[in-house]
């Protein structure tokens, strides 16, 4: 599985320096021209959409999930928030996660979250193979059955979906790290205090 992984990502990150940003490409026609759906939909008259590029090894990504998201789900806009994520993976390991999370639509919330809370435990495993047995048995846990789980390993158009969301990201927004946000078509770069992110939907809210 691993060396599949290597043949997939060396020419995919070889197509990302080859594209130019398309400074006119709105957010919302990128989420519908790739049929992304909100992990959390708000049912609040006015709302704000919230998308995060993210690879599950990011250390930053981590803390925004396990501190900053945490945070700001105790605040009174998150009923406001329409919250995306899209898989940014930096690396083999991450990109692996992500096949999992996008293999059953049901377990992705949960999925994320064990990933992250168990970031510590997973990222320092000795081998590749104790990685892919951890990331495997997050989403066993959750529900999703062994031979889907073996399926989605083997699905090239979905692996292929990730890449090209991947490359869309960085060709349309600049997306180069992680974690990124697009909050209602303004880009935030890294893991910042809750506070901000609030200050900037709330801000959102208020020209709507």
């Amino acid at each position: 599985m691993i060396a599949m992984l290597k043949l997939i990502l060396i020419p995919f990150f070889s197509i990302l320096s080859a594209f130019a940003y398309a400074k006119d490409y709105e957010y919302q026609q990128f989420l519908s021209d790739n049929e992304i759906s909100p992990l959390i939909k708000s049912d609040a008259d006015q709302t704000v959409d919230v998308i995060e590029f993210s690879s599950f090894s990011c250390s930053h990504c981590a803390a925004f999930h396990n501190e900053t998201l945490k945070e700001i789900r105790e605040s009174d806009i998150y009923k406001n928030i329409n919250y995306y994520i899209v898989d940014y993976p930096l690396n083999q390991a991450a990109f692996y996660a992500s096949i999992i999370a996008n293999c059953n639509a049901d377990i992705r919330p949960s999925y994320t979250d064990s990933v992250y809370e168990n970031y510590d435990i997973w990222t320092k495993s000795a081998t590749g193979e104790e990685i892919i047995e951890l990331l495997n048995n997050y989403g066993l846990q959750l529900g999703l059955e062994d031979e889907q789980l073996q399926s989605c390993l083997k699905d090239e158009s979905l692996q292929n979906n990730l890449l090209s969301l991947q490359v869309s990201a960085q060709s349309n927004f600049g997306v180069e790290s992680t974690p990124t946000f697009i909050i209602d078509g303004e880009k935030i770069q890294g893991n910042r205090p809750a506070s901000e992110f609030i200050k900037v939907i709330k801000k959102k809210l208020k020209n709507k």
